[in-house]
């Protein structure tokens, strides 16, 4: 279909033959065009699903197995895994910019092809030397260092295209809204999460290295999906040569500082990323093996509750065409879940621990769904993957920071109260982001901005 479609371009923009079998030719081709036209962009989205489902279901396996193999396996110090933790960050903040100029420079589809290739050489080779025995600490964090990097690549590059694929299927008639893309974005990526971590919890009776070519399986498959996506945007800035990645950069970092909306979402993924995700990466393993004594069937237990609140509550909101007040509802959930990070500061039996983990979850399903929705919204429709690559490394360079510093807090003050932490600054985080920012007090619609920017 991608070959057919690709020829009849082609064929239009060469106008070869004489003027009447030309326009003969030309007519029958846009004929035949609309119609391949509209069938891709029909099928474009559920193709644009799977390809965010092998890469999700994959990563939610790695959430599982990559803590458990540093804790269960190789047994470090919470020092140690906050440091491998960091290592499997640290990457999108030296590469996300890159990232973002490339998504926007590159053809996405031949891009999310490669990246997913690339992505299964790392499990392969993971699963190798635990195979053979020779698992050491310097190869997780190789692979880390690896995964963490090719994921810098993929995010902008899947991101961006989600507008275009939207963009497409509006023009073929759907009423969907912009909104309802990133719902279903973000329902697809907490399904396949929720069955990635179910797979991983298995690693305690079947082994992990079996799991680790399972998982390079199916992140491989992901390319097979992206062959069918069509071509993307390819940006032209106007720039040339090694300075354009600087000056496309720069360009960007300059429209996020002027729109306030932009920069305040910037920023709050900042602190989300050094509180909530360094307590999600290694306080939550910490206290699976250190408080409860649990194995990877715990680690799935606490991964998979998380993200199944998360699945319901996107699937609540993806009901809704568009939101009278998105970023009021951003911070109030938010709040709610800082709540639930206190409360785990007490001795909370089990069974109340999952429970607090599924509120945490509801929140962060409301949370992520609409910080990504008010971003591509807001963001200007030229410098989409640009403003999105900002807008990770907000989120991914605190990720790193906030591992390693968890790790050693763990380490020094117990399991326990490391949680004041990423609670308390949380929760610092949202009255400043409610009195100081326009977030509270942002227009009803969050795709004003790309309808006035796009018009």
């Amino acid at each position: 279909m991608n070959d057919a479609l690709d020829a009849l371009d082609e064929e239009l923009s060469e106008g070869a033959g004489s003027p009447s079998s030309g326009v003969e030719s030309a007519i029958a081709a846009g004929k035949g065009l609309q119609g391949l036209s509209h069938r891709r962009a029909m099928v474009e989205l559920p193709v644009y699903l799977l390809v965010q489902v092998a890469w999700f279901v994959a990563f939610g396996m790695q959430t599982v197995l990559f803590p458990y193999l540093l804790k269960n396996i190789l047994d470090v110090s919470g020092t140690l895994l906050g440091l491998a933790q960091m290592s499997l960050a640290a990457p999108s903040v030296v590469f996300i910019l890159l990232g973002g100029v490339v998504a926007e420079r590159g053809d996405g589809r031949t891009l999310l092809l490669i990246f997913h290739l690339l992505a299964a050489l790392p499990a392969a080779a993971l699963s190798f030397a635990l195979e053979g025995g020779a698992l050491a600490y310097w190869m997780m964090l190789i692979y880390a260092v690896s995964m963490g990097t090719i994921g810098a690549f993929m995010l902008p590059a899947r991101d961006a295209i989600l507008n275009e694929v939207v963009e497409r299927r509006q023009k073929a008639g759907s009423g969907i809204t912009l909104q309802q893309g990133v719902a279903f974005a973000t329902l697809a990526q907490f399904a396949a999460q929720i069955v990635g971590l179910a797979i991983g919890g298995l690693a305690s009776h079947v082994g992990v290295w079996p799991l680790l070519l399972i998982q390079t399986v199916i992140v491989a498959a992901g390319a097979g999906a992206a062959v069918f996506l069509a071509r993307g945007r390819m940006v032209r800035t106007g720039r040339t040569g090694v300075g354009a990645v600087f000056g496309d950069i720069a360009e960007g970092m300059r429209a996020v500082r002027a729109d306030p909306v932009l920069w305040s979402m910037v920023a709050s993924m900042f602190g989300v990323g050094v509180f909530v995700i360094g307590a999600f990466l290694v306080v939550l393993p910490i206290i699976n093996a250190d408080v409860y004594g649990q194995n990877s069937s715990g680690l799935r237990n606490i991964f998979v509750t998380f993200w199944a609140g998360a699945f319901c509550s996107s699937a609540a909101l993806s009901r809704v065409k568009r939101l009278m007040r998105p970023g009021r509802l951003l911070l109030i959930a938010q709040a709610l879940g800082s709540a639930c990070i206190l409360v785990l500061v007490t001795e909370t039996p089990y069974p109340l621990f999952i429970g607090l983990v599924f509120i945490w979850g509801l929140a962060a399903g409301v949370s992520i769904m609409m910080s990504r929705a008010i971003v591509q919204a807001a963001a200007p429709p030229a410098m989409l993957a640009r403003v999105l690559s900002i807008y990770q490394l907000g989120f991914m360079g605190g990720a790193p920071i906030g591992a390693a510093m968890l790790g050693v807090f763990a380490d020094h003050a117990g399991p326990r109260l490391v949680i004041l932490v990423p609670a308390v600054g949380m929760l610092a985080l949202i009255v400043w982001m409610a009195f100081l920012t326009p977030i509270w007090r942002m227009s009803p619609d969050v795709e004003a901005t790309a309808q006035r920017a796009a018009s």
